[in-house]
């Protein structure tokens, strides 16, 4: 009888529609190509792919929005792009596990990678994609997959289409002179009568001549650096607001014949329609247009410039091209405890020939102001001499280590342990599978109106939670099924790492990268060594002494 109450019960709310088995967390991705000087058109354009895709989840049943990802001014040619990668974090937590999308150009443009995404990736992380336009949905039938190809091919070849005619106008734009970058360079702003020339900026075209001037009296490019950081009133003028002068922008600076009237570009080469990737040009590649502008230094003035660079350059070679370089071990480990930046490697050769390697930071050697940097330089080999006893001193540990956890394994409890985890592990798996079944079977039940939505609903949050309480009891379990099986073990993978490089006399670059995640270089040149495997390998002996003792 009261199966059959429950029957009639349910046909008086047979007419509100069944609530869906699974509710997805959906991410909206908006794209807008080009950020141009209609960026305010381009900011309309993308606020309205975000407010219809908004109100499409919103009107979904199975969706429940939790983020929205914007790249404006991105190509769709590459997955290289902020609000791309930001939602595809979300993915890999587990966060997202649907994205939605105007249509697929606004996904990507590019026929091979958007592909591998929708054919490949989603599919085995379980990620439901939606284009709405093109009325494509993972999770529902009858997707026409031959006119989805069809689509993302129609896209990849519109834009390398773009990006033919794009290279084609940009390269006439250079062959008469006419600026084709964004930003015009140092010293100039664009001229008012014609945004694709350049007229001098009388804010920054002083500091200028003062660069020019100081190269003339000999003052070395990091010099020039120091000193713009140094003098105040040049700080609020720098190449690009927030960005420090560095010896780099100071040689690119003064190496470029726009300052002499010339416009220099196509330093650069990227073609998608020839399947180029960025390429940097030598100079006699570039595109060069003479007088097209006023200068602000004259000939005369920067020819000499040009004659003191090659004078140096040529004068470097000969002193350090007398000494073969060596491998740079350390290549990319060496940090600024101050900065945060990876120290570089330098070489010193002294008046008597002495070639000597050393480690610096280059924010401090350039005296970059604001930086909060403190003096520090390392030479190589006394670097080398301290990472080699502090690698002696892990092989030592590794041993005792090693020892220990013999001991350990050998004890009657440990064998014990690993079969009680073993049983337990089994019985959870077990209690997971009847719940997914009882899962099943209830919204078989709601389905065929043999419960009320009153009754369905609170046994269902009932079934959830303790399927993420099992879920958590066997992560626990098969974690300390890990540690017992593989890190309390004397083949661990750091102990067996550690002892292949026992009695080495030398520290290699195999060496390093293997076993070094960084080494911290602070004042008076402390060193601190963060080794690859510090955290679990401290955590291990720590627990190995415990269960032996």
């Amino acid at each position: 009888m009261a199966r059959t109450s429950r029957k009639a019960a349910a046909r008086e709310t047979a007419t509100s529609a069944p609530l869906p088995e699974r509710i997805y967390n959906a991410a909206v991705y908006v794209r807008l190509s080009v950020e141009g000087e209609d960026r305010e058109k381009n900011q309309e354009s993308i606020a309205m792919q975000q407010y219809m895709l908004e109100k499409y989840v919103e009107a979904q049943p199975d969706m429940r929005l939790i983020g929205i990802f914007r790249d404006n001014g991105e190509t769709g040619t590459n997955f290289d792009r902020p609000g791309f990668e930001q939602m595809m974090d979300g993915v890999r937590n587990r966060k997202v596990d649907c994205i939605v999308v105007k249509d697929l150009s606004r996904f990507g443009r590019n026929y091979v990678e958007t592909g591998y995404y929708l054919e490949k990736i989603f599919p085995y992380m379980g990620v439901r994609f939606v284009a709405v336009n093109d009325g494509y949905d993972t999770s529902k039938d009858g997707n026409d997959e031959m006119l989805l190809s069809l689509k993302n091919l129609v896209n990849d070849l519109y834009a390398k289409d773009i990006s033919q005619k794009i290279n084609s106008t940009f390269a006439t734009m250079r062959k008469n002179g006419e600026l084709t970058s964004g930003l015009p360079p140092f010293g100039y702003q664009r001229s008012p009568e014609n945004k694709h020339r350049l007229a001098i900026d009388p804010e920054t075209a002083p500091i200028v001549r003062e660069i020019f001037q100081w190269r003339l009296e000999g003052l070395g490019m990091a010099q020039i650096a120091r000193r713009l950081n140094e003098l105040k009133g040049y700080k609020r003028q720098q190449p690009s607001a927030g960005v420090i002068w560095r010896d780099d922008s100071v040689r690119f600076l003064i190496q470029n014949p726009v300052y002499a009237g010339h416009m220099a570009q196509g330093k650069m080469r990227q073609s998608l329609s020839a399947g180029m990737p960025v390429k940097r040009l030598p100079r006699e590649e570039w595109t060069v247009v003479e007088h097209t502008h006023e200068a602000i230094i004259d000939q005369e003035t920067f020819d000499k410039v040009q004659e003191i660079n090659e004078q140096h350059r040529q004068t470097s070679l000969a002193i350090r091209g007398k000494y073969a370089t060596t491998e740079n071990i350390f290549k990319g480990l060496l940090v600024c405890a101050d900065c945060g930046r990876k120290m570089i490697r330098h070489k010193s050769v002294s008046p008597r020939g002495i070639a000597r390697y050393v480690f610096i930071c280059r924010v401090y050697a350039q005296n970059l102001d604001g930086q909060g940097c403190t003096i520090k330089s390392i030479g190589e080999p006394e670097l080398t001499e301290c990472v080699l006893q502090a690698l002696r001193v892990q092989v030592d540990l590794a041993v005792e280590l090693e020892r220990l956890l013999r001991q350990f394994q050998a004890q009657p409890e440990f064998h014990t342990r690993r079969r009680q985890l073993a049983d337990s592990i089994g019985q959870v798996q077990q209690r997971i599978k009847r719940n997914t079944v009882l899962r099943s079977s209830l919204f078989e039940s709601y389905s065929d109106h043999i419960l009320t939505e009153a009754e369905y609903l609170p046994m269902k949050a009932q079934y959830e939670k303790e399927a993420e309480e099992l879920k958590g009891e066997l992560a626990g379990l098969q974690e300390e099924e890990r540690l017992n099986s593989h890190t309390i073990s004397p083949q661990n993978e750091w102990i067996t790492a550690l002892k292949k490089y026992q009695g080495e006399k030398a520290v290699t670059r195999e060496m390093a990268l293997e076993l070094i995640k960084c080494i911290r270089i602070s004042g008076y040149n402390e060193i601190e060594i963060v080794w690859n495997f510090q955290d679990e390998f401290a955590r291990l002996f720590h627990q190995s002494g415990k269960e032996a003792g």
